[in-house]
């Protein structure tokens, strides 16, 4: 036996051979894409999609994939037949064979094929997969960005439209909301926190009926809270007496009063809670409560139990200590505020018109049903219910910065003006009254005078969110000149006022838009981003109805879309930095 080794075939015998194999591979290949062209004409889409099957197998039977140059070669032809199969089954009314195929294009051979994206976008809508294909219209916004980003950082158009119109974007978040929203809903109902708005919201809120000073004078008259306490120790603990439990309510009323007067609010709705569950379905105990405490107790417990946002809560009660009251105009008034709470604003009209028909004079009423006409954009009704109440009470502050705003948004800044001047003289300390004449300046587009204005009243008044979240937007707005601050000098700025709005008011929603907004255009990495949708997480957390909820959400979902379809396409990054 010899012990030669074999020939070896001559290199370029082998090169030629090899030539000549992919030659006949390609012919092949091409003729099937004819055939299936060719079917495709025909409208055959399921003959068609079956012949670039066979082209696929084909490929898949010759080529070598230990050999790197040999499959990658034909990886462009491998992606159009890929492609031109998924359309037919899109045709063919076979959406998820050509949903399983865009897949196969994106997640193994090329995430930025626009026309298969395009294409899985239209099966996911067609599946009402909403917010999967959102994420599929952040990918395709995100990769048409990358591609012009040159040209977009510079300012100038793009030398291609866009692949989808941002009419989809926000068609697509519309449809992923009312979900999204419900899931929210659900989640706030079943934490249901026992958090009540802000202090100075609700100091706010009690300032705005006429009644306020009232109060206040009956709470500072009853003396400090311990004194009450002594002479409820003082009565028989253990007895049902109706005389004496009455008694033990109208003094834990009081109490309430008097914590409301050292503005502890939790304490106050814990207590007048408390007092209202001694006499509740108990007609023998309201009885014999002394002059009017029973009614007193009632609009009290609607009112705290409208700060906790137990909206029939405070509706039972109120029309309950209605019921005790039928002339008394102002517990209307605070009827019609739950009401407007609930979004039944129909309801708040015919309240606010039946309190007006007791009392025509009513300033609460009026004040109020103005901020109902405000909300529903009904202007001209606002200012003349405005008017009516500042000639009936001329030192009105808040019914003149009402006005003020009105006025501006009616492009009268002199009237705006003249009511704020007034609204100044006669509480030169208010935190509000600055705030709006920031709000005024602003309009005029003076950011200067307008972010010292609202630092006048982040002075005045520490707690009140408003002016820190203006004070941010001015300093944002403001024209820097050569040599100034850099951006994110001025964005990091920006964003500490925006902090402390949160800090002193949890609750306060437009703080969370508008530093989700600028952190988000800050991100330098997606773990940026994710902190931006953690931000929201938290700003939802605060919110007590759907209508509170929509912006927060709506940008929420807008954001975790851009993350997971960036996070899809392996970038680090959606920021055009």
């Amino acid at each position: 036996m010899s012990n030669a080794s074999p020939e070896k075939m001559p290199p370029k015998k082998l090169d030629e051979d090899t030539r000549m194999e992919e030659k006949r591979l390609h012919a092949n290949i091409e003729e099937l894409d004819k055939k299936g062209k060719a079917f495709f004409k025909n409208k055959q889409y399921l003959e068609a999609a079956q012949a670039f099957t066979e082209a696929l197998s084909l490929i898949e039977s010759q080529v070598d994939h230990s050999n790197p140059a040999s499959s990658s070669s034909l990886n462009k032809q491998i992606i159009t037949l890929i492609n031109n199969r998924s359309a037919m089954y899109e045709k063919g009314s076979f959406p998820e064979l050509s949903l399983e195929d865009c897949n196969k294009i994106l997640e193994v051979y090329d995430m930025s094929h626009v026309k298969a994206r395009t294409r899985k976008l239209r099966i996911l809508e067609k599946f009402k997969n909403n917010y999967e294909a959102l994420v599929e219209v952040c990918a395709l916004q995100l990769l048409y960005m990358q591609q012009n980003r040159d040209k977009l950082r510079m300012g100038l158009p793009a030398s291609t439209p866009p692949p989808v119109p941002q009419s989809k974007l926000e068609e697509l978040i519309a449809a992923v909301m009312p979900d999204e929203l419900e899931r929210y809903a659900a989640k706030m109902e079943a934490e249901k926190k026992d958090s009540l708005p802000s202090n100075y919201t609700l100091l706010q809120l009690l300032k705005s009926y006429t009644g306020y000073n009232a109060w206040m004078a009956k709470a500072a008259r009853d003396g400090a809270v311990t004194g009450l306490q002594k002479q409820l120790d003082s009565l028989p603990q253990q007895s049902t007496d109706p005389t004496v439990v009455a008694d033990k309510a109208s003094l834990m009323m009081k109490m309430g009063r008097r914590y409301i007067y050292d503005c502890k609010y939790a304490k106050a709705r814990d207590t007048i809670i408390e007092a209202y569950g001694l006499v509740k379905g108990k007609p023998e105990v309201q009885a014999v409560m002394k002059d009017d405490d029973y009614a007193r107790l009632l609009e009290w417990a609607g009112m705290v139990r409208h700060w906790m946002y137990d909206l029939n809560g405070a509706e039972k009660c109120y029309k309950e200590c209605v019921d005790l009251e039928p002339i008394n105009a102002e517990i209307l008034v605070k009827l019609a505020g739950v009401a407007m709470d609930g979004g039944k604003h129909d309801n708040a009209v015919k309240l606010f018109e039946k309190a007006l028909s007791l009392d025509p004079d009513a300033v609460d009423a009026l004040l109020h049903r103005a901020n109902l006409r405000m909300l529903q954009a009904n202007l001209t009704d606002a200012q003349t219910d405005l008017e009516h109440c500042i000639k009936l009470r001329p030192d009105h502050v808040l019914a003149h910065l009402r006005l003020a705003a009105v006025l501006t948004s009616k492009n009268d800044p002199l009237g705006a003006k003249q009511h704020l001047e007034t609204a100044e003289r006669v509480d030169p300390d208010s935190s509000e009254v600055q705030s709006y004449r920031g709000e005024l300046f602003f309009t005029q587009q003076d950011f200067v005078q307008a972010k010292e204005q609202f630092e006048k009243a982040i002075k005045l008044e520490p707690s009140n969110p408003t002016p820190y979240v203006n004070a941010a937007l001015a300093v944002l707005n403001t024209p820097q000149q050569p040599g100034g601050a850099q951006m994110q000098e001025i964005a990091k700025d920006a964003c500490n006022l925006l902090d402390r709005a949160i800090e002193v008011d949890p609750h306060f929603q437009a703080a969370y838009v508008q530093l989700g907004q600028l952190q988000l255009g800050m991100a330098g990495d997606l773990s940026s981003a994710k902190m931006v949708i953690e931000l929201y997480e938290k700003g939802l957390s605060y919110c007590r109805t759907k209508e509170d909820m929509k912006d927060l959400c709506s940008m929420k979902v807008l954001t975790q879309a851009q993350v997971d379809a960036a996070t899809q396409l392996k970038m680090e990054s959606f920021s055009m930095q």
